[in-house]
């Protein structure tokens, strides 16, 4: 069921609506705004009851108000529609959400089916490991040592074990096709969500589960934070940003125009340091390189 989010204000005026597509002239006609958000994706979007909290959920927030300030917007009543790995483009494609807010990496075959905003956060493919696994192993899947230099060390410390990775997502996509599944023995196996992953590993039945690094930490938090480990490296560049339908650069232009002035003004660093603290250099630079100039 969808959840009211009573804080998301986006009306376009009527000098604004003369040039919108299909997508506002849907949000203006239906006075609503339906957000696509997932839920078990933690420090970006989690579900405690009824209640929504974490870094998409305050950033598509954020949007609204910055839009509601630039464009004199009125009210609209927004809702958030929960989604999963395997069904958030096709709501987006079929008009159920016309946002999707959420930890969504942007790829260019998935921009054969959605568009997508100015990038809003960085990560990459990394694993999570018990802290009890063998030394060996730690080093050649969570860290950069010299060690990963090594064909035959790197074949050792893998042969036999077995991975999991959340089905549907760009972590399985790179994690089958690596040079990883391809050493004797290594199975792979996809599981239907996150927590289920992190339940195989902490009972053991698994040695490694693969994921974006930033959902790996924001999970590890949920649980015992002394049980796991978490990569140091990242295997891949994931670029996550906001998807919209294809078709309507208008709605597109408003929303990245919202982003741009959070990236610029400094608040899009109070969002991140409540959900990962205190942002580093090369986030600041981030931010300050993805905006775009007015």
């Amino acid at each position: 069921m969808a959840i009211v989010l009573a804080a998301f204000l986006f009306l376009l005026n009527p000098s604004t609506r003369a040039d919108a597509g299909a997508v506002l002239d849907k949000i203006v006609d239906g006075k609503s705004i339906a957000l696509g958000i997932r839920t078990d994706a933690p420090p970006f979007a989690s579900k405690d009851g009824t209640t929504l909290s974490g870094f998409s959920v305050d950033l598509c927030g954020l949007i609204a108000n910055v839009i509601v300030d630039t464009s004199g917007i009125g009210d609209l009543k927004g809702t958030v529609v929960p989604v999963d790995a395997s069904n958030r483009f096709e709501k987006l494609t079929t008009g159920e959400i016309d946002v999707l807010c959420g930890a969504t990496t942007a790829t260019l075959s998935r921009r054969e089916k959605v568009s997508f905003s100015i990038p809003t956060f960085i990560t990459g493919v990394g694993a999570a490991v018990r802290t009890d696994a063998p030394d060996l192993l730690k080093e050649v899947l969570l860290t950069n040592s010299p060690a990963n230099a090594s064909r035959a060390v790197v074949s050792t410390a893998l042969q036999g074990r077995s991975f999991a990775v959340r089905k549907g997502t760009t972590a399985e996509a790179w994690l089958m096709k690596s040079a990883i599944s391809a050493i004797e023995g290594v199975t792979i196996e996809t599981v239907e969500n996150h927590d289920r992953g992190m339940d195989r590993l902490s009972a053991g039945t698994i040695d490694a589960y693969f994921a974006d690094r930033a959902i790996l930490a924001g999970l590890v938090r949920k649980r015992e934070l002394s049980e796991f480990e978490v990569s140091r490296k990242s295997y891949t560049l994931e670029p996550y940003a906001l998807a919209i339908p294809r078709g309507d650069e208008e709605f597109r232009l408003l929303i990245d125009r919202a982003l741009s002035k959070l990236y610029r003004s400094g608040q899009i660093l109070k969002v991140f340091e409540a959900h990962f603290g205190q942002p580093t250099s090369e986030v600041r630079f981030f931010y300050g390189a993805v905006s775009l100039p007015d």
